[in-house]
């Protein structure tokens, strides 16, 4: 418990020590009226050197320093009467008990405190005019309160410290909470960009095959590929930029910015797949509107599923069906022996096409599974005979 005592305090104490020495010698040799008086000159002089000189190193030992001082005034006591002044004397054992009390832990420096009094209570016996209990009543309070005092201020040091240790943790734990926020929100515009560019690219490189497989046959058909991909870029971008918008800060978000896609927007998702050729059967159960958080992550599941049931399994059968009361989804392809005709050769040209396998990079089931642990939620993506199946269940208040 012993302080750290700094070059500024070191001086500080030796000026006081000095201060009080000073004053202690001049009490002893010019006559006044300051405490008590008697016995050898010498003898109040060494005593009055044992009780100054240690306040220059009170706070490198706060117990040994006061034990030495009250030990250099009581042990005198019981033989020989020696002077004790008010200013001298008691005002530097005063000081020394602060310290001990202040410095020290209250098991150590509780003996000093001991000691003050049987010096208080021993002091009379040679010096007649301080046998009255008042004399030791009023001594020992000023050592008491000068001891108490060191032990409040100590308390409510620690209690400080402790005070600027926890806040220096909580300023810690907002930093750390900061970038945890910073990083999930990375991680969510990145899911966020990965399902729109996964859907949009697949899209565009199953209906790019196509047009490629119509040029010499049919320009039509290979016309209306390429207006699917043109209308596929044009959504594609539209939810770019609203996904970077995200990363402005408030002050540049523009007022027309689209809202989140929900459960309203999936039979434009759905439209859009029938364009690249999927057979898609949609069910969505009506319901009261619930959370957009909730509803984005249904659309990002079907999004990705029907995504992937393209890029797998060609231009397949899928049927979709979300639940609103408790929020669901399943998505169930009937895979590639589903597939015929014309949609067969959109297959296979989106199979050949170069970059057609890679795309997405098989981070899209991971990003889902994700989205709905976030809610609380149950994922599940496994194949289903021949076809794949998603599900997914959302709870409306998140579980745990």
């Amino acid at each position: 418990m012993r302080a750290l005592v700094t070059l500024r305090q070191q001086v500080v104490d030796a000026l006081l020590a000095l201060a009080f020495t000073v004053l202690g010698l001049v009490m002893l040799l010019v006559p006044n009226e300051d405490g008590y008086s008697g016995g050898p000159l010498w003898l109040s002089v060494v005593i009055q050197l044992f009780t100054t000189l240690p306040l220059a190193v009170r706070r490198r030992w706060p117990t040994g320093t006061a034990l030495v001082a009250l030990g250099a005034h009581t042990l005198p006591n019981p033989f020989v009467a020696h002077s004790l002044g008010f200013w001298g004397s008691a005002v530097p054992l005063a000081i020394l008990l602060y310290t001990a009390g202040r410095h020290d832990s209250p098991s150590r420096s509780w003996w000093a405190l001991l000691l003050a009094l049987v010096c208080l209570l021993t002091y009379g016996i040679h010096v007649p005019e301080f046998r009255g209990a008042d004399d030791v009543l009023f001594g020992l309070a000023v050592f008491a309160v000068s001891w108490g005092a060191g032990l409040v201020i100590a308390r409510l040091t620690h209690q400080r410290e402790a005070l600027d240790s926890a806040l220096q943790q909580l300023e810690q734990q907002r930093e750390a909470h900061g970038r945890q926020v910073v990083l999930e929100e990375r991680t969510r515009i990145a899911r966020e960009m990965h399902d729109v560019v996964a859907h949009g690219v697949s899209v565009m490189v199953v209906q790019a095959g196509a047009a490629r497989m119509d040029l010499d046959d049919d320009l039509d058909a290979a016309r209306g590929s390429l207006v699917a991909v043109e209308e596929t870029g044009r959504e594609v971008l539209t939810e770019l930029r609203r996904t970077v918008s995200l990363l402005r800060s408030p002050s540049q978000h523009t007022d027309g910015a689209a809202p989140s896609p929900g459960l309203a927007q999936l039979p434009d998702l759905v439209e859009s797949m029938r364009g690249a050729g999927l057979t898609v059967d949609l069910r969505v159960e009506p319901s009261a509107e619930s959370d957009p958080g909730r509803e984005l992550a249904v659309y990002r599941i079907v999004q990705e599923a029907l995504t992937n049931a393209l890029r797998h399994a060609g231009t397949t059968r899928v049927d979709v069906h979300v639940t609103a009361e408790p929020l669901a989804v399943e998505v169930r392809d009937h895979g590639p022996a589903a597939a015929a005709g014309r949609e067969a050769a959109g297959e296979a040209a989106a199979r050949h096409t170069p970059g057609a396998a890679t795309v997405g990079g098989g981070n899209g089931l991971v990003g889902l599974r994700e989205r709905v642990a976030m809610y609380g939620g149950s994922f599940e993506a496994a194949r289903d005979g021949a076809g794949f199946v998603v599900r997914a269940a959302i709870p409306t208040e998140p579980t745990g």
